[in-house]
This record gives structure tokens, sequence and C-alpha cells, in this order.
């Protein structure tokens, strides 16, 4: 579990620096959304565990999903008066030339055509407002870069958005808050007035799905380093997953001017009027006072002169603080439970207290936070995998996650939207498939990888709690609150066995050999099941031949390669973990059933193109002689944790090509998909399976005809571990077009839900071009030979590496940039390796060279 520190706690500890404000500073780019291609771009801001808002692709703020839901497609309105339109959360400026002219303007681009035709007009809220003609939106997760300019404006503005993230540090990286910097350029060759000001709703008590704001009050507050609005609810329920606090907040103190409510007195629009006049006018808010029905607008403004073709940062912060959860909707006593507090909430009193810790650390925080994307961006790693891995990080920091109050991680498969789906009854709901679903999560290597505490917390979920230690049977949806449900003992095979593997590869990364000893009984109970009590693999010979559930949703029977490597991933993890544990017997056990099962799978089940499953008698939803796109899943898996092969290399090689011929689609306009639809018209992708003519079972697997990202991406990383480059990477690409910010948000690859769990396999795409592993246990580090600059992180420090030919040998620059990192050997695949017979410590920011010699 992870406990998470104040951060101005944490940046007392780390040396200071100049506090000159650096406005020229340059955030690293790795895409740019322009034009068409910028309608559908919305970057979730937020921490891990607190909810997020996107800010658009045009520097608006959308899908506000802080208020313990997913909500995407909602905004917060308030109105303008009796007879009026509603409003959306905005940003204005507004200039004044020192010849006298003003005006303000939305601090926004253009509205897109997709919203023009409602019955009043256009349906986009904050249609009627002056905005900027241009506008780019430059993307590099978690940084955000919107450049707006007109030519009828004296200014033109750069919006550099973020939400604090450091690879290995959990700390910063669940800060429940956005940071909005406007940096305004003047044009002109003499001074001008600049006034940005910000509108955010008070709808405490609502959340996208219903409730009631009533209530809600607003209060400016000065502090000696910020000033700000804070918002909270006087119906005060603390058992409502919709009651918490907010506020809007600057570091500026002097020209700041405020409203806490617009005027409620004025109909038609007229209290919009009157605030568009009493900015327009000098640039100052007046307060207003009287009782405005719903949602009061906090209105913040900072006025300031910019000099002569000078520059000016406005900064403001959105903080929010919403304690508790009733978590999954889906659980059949939702409602029934006692509620589950947010692990942030017992960091922050409320969503002051953020901004307190907040604003005095800024500028550390977005330090380190460049310096991670810098770090990752320039590499010599193909674009389209850095913008796999690095995009999908955005799915573990939003609502698909959270963390309960002992610092435990949990996770829907994905989240919900206000709109919903029209293909199916249940319609809209907040989230999809709950209880940190296994067989789901097991695809994602983003977590253990970027943030190791987070997984280390998930593992001991599963097998502390979600596994019964008298049967060895894993709950693949574990029931909330965790320490009081009694858990339903429903298995998956899949799930459990990977769960297997993933324990193994924590333990490896962490070196926590304390925890692997305390979780070691569950361990070992959860893969004796498979051959003691599920009737998976009754006569314990490595071959699962039973009945067994999966992530098709369905109940396999008879052997197949998909259920086979992560059964034998399984069996090779518990073997290691086994041996560590001095459980010699044991460690036997699990090598002799591997080797068996290995030697059995390769004889039995390969047809010579490809893996297929032996079905014992006609059966609705097997995959039969059917390409099943992961059948080799749990190779992957392994792959990505160093367990070697678990069956013939040559053999996998030839099935990837199978699958990469017969599987992928050039054009999904000549093809059915009698399910979902995830591609369309003439994109491409891999199918989930493929049937040869005459084939195909009558009643297949149920997604055979789908194409769904998680599964595409682990099977790609995978052919890019056998040397299939090209494919690998053709695969990568077709899943990124179509994710194209004009199509579909580049940041939200879904599946059963928005910001979809198994989307973060991703990040494997990294792993395998780099051939990163890491034990933390043996403290060895591994990459491939291939010239370049690369990024590596094993999820609790980061870094850099570069590696030249130097003669006959290899120059490697190694550089640690966040804590230190004890190695006893470093080796280059198939090329050589440096030993240390005493060890090393790498300390941070040092760039340390090895030569490494053939």
């Amino acid at each position: 579990m992870i406990k998470i520190i104040k951060i101005g706690v944490l940046f007392s500890l780390i040396a200071s620096f100049s506090n000159a404000q650096n406005i020229y500073q340059q955030w690293p780019v790795l895409k740019t959304y322009k034009g068409d291609y910028a309608t559908k771009v919305a970057m979730p801001l937020g921490g891990i565990g607190t909810g997020t808002v996107s800010i658009g692709g045009r520097g608006d703020l959308r899908d506000w999903e802080i208020v313990n839901q997913g909500a995407l497609g909602w905004k917060p309105v308030f109105n303008s008066g009796r007879g009026s339109i509603q409003l959306a959360p905005f940003f204005a400026i507004r200039t004044k030339t020192s010849a006298g002219e003003s005006q303000t303007r939305l601090l926004e681009g253009p509205l897109s055509s997709d919203n023009l035709e409602g019955d009043w007009g256009s349906n986009e809220l904050n249609s009627g407002f002056p905005r900027f003609g241009d506008c780019e939106f430059n993307a590099a997760y978690p940084l955000a870069q919107i450049n707006l300019a007109d030519e009828n404006s004296p200014v033109k503005v750069s919006l550099k958005a973020f939400n604090p993230m450091v690879p290995g540090d959990t700390k910063v990286s669940s800060i429940p808050g956005a940071i909005l910097k406007y940096v305004v350029y003047n044009k002109t060759n003499e001074a001008i007035e600049a006034t940005v000001c910000g509108a955010i709703p008070n709808f405490i008590g609502t959340d996208g799905w219903g409730g009631s704001s009533e209530g809600n009050k607003n209060t400016f507050r000065k502090e000696s380093n910020f000033t700000g609005i804070f918002m909270e609810n006087e119906n005060k329920d603390t058992l409502s997953g919709k009651w918490g606090t907010m506020a809007l907040v600057t570091p500026e103190t002097a020209g700041i001017s405020y409203r806490s409510q617009w005027d409620p007195k004025l109909g038609w629009n007229g209290s919009l009027i009157n605030f568009w006049d009493d900015i327009n006018d000098d640039g100052m808010l007046q307060e207003q006072t009287g009782d405005y029905t719903g949602n009061k607008p906090a209105t913040l403004a900072v006025k300031a002169s910019i000099p002569p073709n000078g520059s000016k940062e406005f900064v403001f912060v959105l903080t929010w603080n919403f304690p508790i959860r009733l978590a999954w909707e889906a659980q059949p006593n939702y409602g029934e439970h006692t509620p589950i507090k947010n692990h942030y909430a017992t960091v922050y009193t409320d969503a002051w207290q953020v901004a307190k810790d907040l604003i005095p650390n800024l500028q550390p925080l977005e330090k380190r936070t460049v310096e991670f994307v810098e770090a990752f961006v320039n590499t010599d790693v193909p674009q389209v995998l850095k913008e796999a891995a690095l995009f999908n990080i955005a799915n573990l920091r939003s609502q698909t996650v959270f963390l309960d109050e002992d610092g435990y991680a949990f996770g829907w498969e994905g989240t919900g939207s206000i709109v919903g789906t029209a293909l199916n009854p249940k319609g809209a709901k907040a989230g999809w498939g709950f209880g940190s679903c296994t067989h789901v999560w097991n695809y994602e290597v983003t977590t253990p990888f970027l943030f190791g505490d987070v997984a280390m917390s998930m593992r001991e979920v599963e097998f502390k709690y979600a596994t019964d230690i008298n049967t060895g049977a894993m709950a693949h949806r574990v029931w909330l609150p965790l320490k009081t449900s009694e858990q339903r003992m429903k298995t998956a095979a899949d799930g459990q066995l990977g769960c297997l593997i993933k324990m193994y590869r924590e333990w490896q990364l962490s070196g926590d050999n304390e925890k692997l000893m305390e979780l070691y009984p569950y361990i070992k109970a959860a893969m004796e099941f498979a051959w003691k009590s599920s009737g998976w693999d009754k006569d314990a010979n490595g071959v699962l031949e039973g009945r067994h559930h999966n992530t098709m949703d369905v109940n396999y029977i008879g052997p197949n390669p998909q259920m086979a490597t992560w059964y034998l991933g399984a069996l090779r993890a518990s073997e290691e973990m086994a041996i560590q544990m001095n459980d010699k017997a044991f460690a036997k056990k699990c090598r002799s059933m591997f080797e068996n099962g290995s030697k059995w799978v390769d004889e039995n089940l390969f047809n010579g193109e490809y893996y297929i499953q032996k079905v014992p008698e006609p059966t609705d939803y097997q995959v039969g002689e059917g390409i099943l796109v992961d059948q080799l899943v749990g190779q992957y898996l392994a792959h990505t944790c160093g367990l070697g092969y678990l069956l013939d290399k040559d053999k996998m090689t030839t099935t990837l090509k199978t699958i990469k011929k017969y599987n992928w689609q050039e054009d999904f306009n000549n093809h059915l998909s009698t399910f979902r639809s995830y591609a369309v018209n003439n994109e491409k992708g891999l199918i989930m399976g493929y049937y040869p003519e005459n084939k195909r079972e009558a009643r297949p697997f149920p997604y055979y005809s789908e194409v769904m990202t998680g599964f595409e991406y682990s099977t790609a990383a995978h052919m890019l571990y056998e040397g299939l480059e090209e494919e690998g990477l053709a695969v990568f690409k077709a899943i990124r077009d179509r994710y194209d910010g004009k199509k579909r948000n580049p940041f939200n690859e879904g599946e059963f839900g928005h910001r979809y769990a198994r989307a973060m396999a991703s990040y494997s795409g990294l792993l395998a071009y780099t051939g990163f592993e890491y034990s933390a246990v043996n403290k060895t580090m591994k990459f491939n030979d291939r010239e370049g600059k690369y990024f590596w992180s094993n999820g609790y420090q980061y870094g850099t590496i570069e590696i030249k030919n130097s003669g006959d040998d290899k120059s490697v620059i190694l550089k640690v940039m966040n804590g230190e990192l004890s190695l006893k050997s470093f080796s280059l695949n198939g090329f050589g390796e440096v030993k240390f017979k005493k060890g090393r410590t790498f300390s941070e920011n040092k760039n340390v060279e090895l030569i490494v010699v053939r």
C-alpha cells in the first residue's frame, strides 16, 4: 500500500533554486494537433487516484471528472439569468492598448463544426464569445501547450497546462489539481494592460449524473503568497461522493479582483452582459451580491502591464478535494456498504490545503515534470512507440484508478461517459467492469515500470485479500470495502495465473524480499489451485484441459495456447519465487510441470502456422482452429519481466507472422464486425480472431470480429521482442492513426469503457524496442545493444542511457535522474556484460560511462 506525504514536506528536502520565473522555458513536444486534428483532443489533468479535468484541443476545460465518477463529456454550467443561455467554465483575457482600444476574448481557439446544429443554434457551450482565430495544441503528456493567436488581437497567448508527474514518485504524481499558466506576449511596440480571468462554477453536490448544488458558497481568501476563491457547500454530507471542496487560486497578490458570484437579478443574459461590461471597462471585477440561483461562478482575475514586445505569465491553479466514494457502482451491494475515503483526502483536509501545499512548490514540480518528459521524448525510439506509451499513462491518472484510505490501488476496466452507449440497454454508466478485473489488468505494464509502489499495492490486494488461503482461489473482481467485504470467489484462469507472473515482476523490480515472504503462502496456494481445486489441470501435467473462465468473458474447454502461455509463465514465476523462499520441493514441481507442459503444447497445439485450441466436443464460444490475436500473451508478459521462453522460439515467431498475415485488416470497409466497432472505414488494425475457410465455430467466442488496442499492443510488442520490427511498428502505427485527434481523442483509448486499463499495455513497445530488463533482487540491468539514447524506468528510479560504438566495444552513458541505483552487473543483450565485484552505486544526475567489451 502507498502512503503519501504532503508535497510541502517533501520539497523541504529538495535543494532550493532561484525563484525567478522563467516564462521563456521551452517544454518538450511530442506531437502537435491543429485544425480538425485538434477537435477530439482532451488531455486529462489530475493525479493518480484524484480524478481529472481535461484541457481540450482549443484550450477549453472539458470532461469534469473530479467527483469520484467517470463523467466523460460533462461540463458543469451556470446560468446568466432568467431566459438566458447556460455557460461553461472559461478563461478570458481583456487587453487595452496605449491608444485606449480594449477588447475581451475567450482564451480558446475556434470552434469545430461538429456541434453547430442544435435547436437554438450552436450546441457548443460558450459559442457566442469572441475567441482567437488560430490555435495549435502541442502535447507531451502530462504537458499541454496551447498556442493562441489572432490578427485582430494585440497579444498572442501560450497556455501551459499540466499536473505534476515523476516516475517512481507517487507522492508528487497524486496531487488533486490542475496548473494553468497563460503566457501572454505583447505583439506591439508599446506597453499594454492585460487582465486574465477565470470563471469556474461551484457545482459541489453534483457530479454529472445528478445531485443538487443548493447551499453552495464561494469565499474570497488571501494568503501571504497566493489569493483565490474557496468553493464549498454548506449542506455538508460527509457520506456523499458528491460533497467536497474546490478552489481557484493564483500565486499573484497584486492586481487581483474577483466575483464570488455573478449578478443574480438580470435576466435575458443580463448577468453575462454585466460581467462583460465590468471586465472590459477597466480590467477589474466588481464583487456581486444577492440570491444567485444554481452553480455560483467563482471568478478570479489578475491585471498587469506588459512591456513593449514583452511577456507576462498569469498562473492559475484549480484544486479539489472530494473525500468519499462508494467505490464500485456495479458491485451488487453498491450503496449498502461503508463509504471509502480517497487516499488523497487523508493527505489534504480540503482544496484550500491542496493549494497551500502546491503554490510554493510550483516551480520545482514543473522542473521535475519537464525533466522527466524531456528524458522520455528526446530519445531514439520510434515516434509511435513514444506516443503510445506516454499518452496512455493518462489512463492511470484518470477515474479508472483510485486509492483507498490505506493507500491500496484499485481500477475499473474503463470509465463511463454521460452520453453512454446507444448499442446496449445499459446506456450510460460511470464505470464499466468493476473490481480491478485481473484478466484485464494483466495486460498493462505501464504502472509497474513507472510507479512500482502502486503496482505492488495491487498485488497485495490480489493475494492477501482476494485469495482464499485455504483453497487458493482468487476472486477475479475484488469487492469493497476491502477489509470488511466477503470476497465472491469467482475465478478466472488467465487472471489468476497472470497475477502470479506480475507478483514475480513486482518482486524483481522492487527487490522487496520481505513482501514476497509475507505473501508467499498466498502465492503458493494460488499456484496450486490450478491442479488441486480448480479442475483446470486435474492431472497436474502442466496442461490446462479443464473448464476455465477468461478475458473473453466465456469458459474455454480444452487446451489452448492463450491459457497455456499464462499457465507456463505462472509456473516459471512460481519456480523462481519458490527458489527465493528455499521451497525446493515446490520449485522442482513447478519446473517439472513447466517443462512437460511446454513440450506438450508445442507438440500438440502447433499446426505448422499457429497454435490452436483442442475442443473435446462441439461447444459454443470457443476459439477452436481460429487464429487468436493474443494466443501467446503469457510469453509477452514473461518477456517484459525476464522469465525467458515458454514455448519454442521459432514456432512462436512463425505464429506471430501468421497473426500479422491473417488478423491484419488493411481496410475495415471490407470487414464485418458482429459486435462493437473500434475501427471503421479505411482504418487498419489486428482483429481478435481470424478463422481460415471452413474452420470457424458456429458460435465463436464473442469478440472474435472486434479490434481492441490492448490486445493489439501486447501482440505488437511481442513481435518486436522476436525481431519482427516492421510488423510490430505497423500495428502500433495503425492504433495511433485511429486516435489521431480528428476521429478520436489521443488520450482516451477505449474498450469496455473509456481510458481502458488494458490500453496501458502500450508501454511494452518501449520495453521491447530497448530490451530493458531490471532486477533489484539480483541488481542487474540489461538493454539491447542498438546504438542510440533511450529512456528507462524500473518503477522506483528512472533515467537515460546512451549507447555508442567504441571500436569493437560499446560505450554506455548511464544516468539516474531520481534517487540512487545499485548494480552488480550491466549487460547489452547478445553483446557483453560489465560486472561490479563489489557492486556499484549510481548517484542521481551523474553521467557514468561504462565500456562493454564484446
